[in-house]
């Protein structure tokens, strides 16, 4: 993704509303075309959900992707910045620090299932004025419980602390096609492959082999939901056929590329006629 060509937007000033007779504050939220969100940390915790598209959260720590039927989840006072490649419309819950403590403490992105999207659509329908023991109070109590059983999803990409390894990262996130091997890029760093190796697992809970894998998931991600071919994903992610690359993805998600996202789309359908 080339963020120098994207439009910079401020972030929305719930997030730094400090009230806990207001457990949940909600947003229905549009960008118009490709844009990012500038960095920023706030004492409420959020979730992002996008209803179409994708985006991109990157942090200190991590970079997600977070595709339609999935959202993401970021603690209190965490740094992020959020990109998309098109145009979004998402929705984006603000939980009070003072609710966050048995939630999750680092960034996950989340499946939604039926009954949570219910839920984050409530929420924008009963809107922010509400006071504590009235109706939508006692609503957003049953949401706060639903979102202790949040489990996380496999669209995450851990960073590292090292330098040659954040130096082996930039040269992969600049070019995912790189097919440098394991010894080449440690060669390249100034370290031994082993020592690589080592801190590859020890940083990231990845081998260099799966992260690497990991990246061009995410990356093809992104760029399907852009509508680009498979065929030209698989050679600018590096693959020597596409038959390779969809073996991977398929792997990885259970589904084709081809299939990924218009079976996200009849999920999301499926869903909002219910409502």
């Amino acid at each position: 993704m080339n963020v120098e060509n994207l439009t910079t937007l401020q972030p929305k000033d719930f997030g730094y509303w400090v009230d806990p007779e207001r457990p949940i504050l909600s947003l229905d939220y549009y960008a118009e075309g490709p844009h990012r969100i500038a960095g920023h940390a706030h004492p409420r915790a959020q979730i992002l959900f996008p209803v179409d598209g994708v985006y991109r959260v990157n942090t200190q720590i991590g970079n997600w992707v977070v595709p339609p039927t999935q959202a993401i989840w970021i603690p209190s006072h965490i740094h992020h910045e959020v990109f998309a490649n098109s145009s979004m419309s998402s929705l984006i819950l603000f939980v009070d620090e003072a609710y966050t403590y048995p939630l999750p403490h680092e960034c996950i992105v989340i499946n939604v299932s039926p009954l949570l999207h219910e839920l984050f659509y409530k929420a924008i329908e009963f809107g922010n004025d509400y006071s504590p023991g009235d109706k939508k109070s006692r609503f957003f109590s049953v949401l706060l419980d639903e979102l202790n059983d949040m489990g996380p999803a496999p669209l995450h990409l851990p960073m590292a602390k090292d330098n040659r390894l954040l130096r082996i990262i930039d040269i992969l996130l600049n070019d995912p096609a790189d097919n440098r091997s394991l010894s080449e890029l440690s060669q390249h760093v100034g370290a031994s492959e082993r020592t690589v190796a080592r801190k590859f697992i020890k940083e990231t809970g990845f081998t260099f082999t799966d992260w690497r894998k990991q990246h061009r998931l995410l990356e093809a991600i992104d760029r399907l939901a852009q509508g680009e071919a498979v065929g030209t994903i698989a050679l600018d992610l590096g693959y020597k056929s596409s038959s390779a690359f969809i073996a991977m993805f398929r792997r990885s998600l259970g589904v084709s590329p081809g299939h990924y996202f218009r079976d996200t789309e009849k999920r999301v359908v499926g869903i909002n006629n219910k409502l």
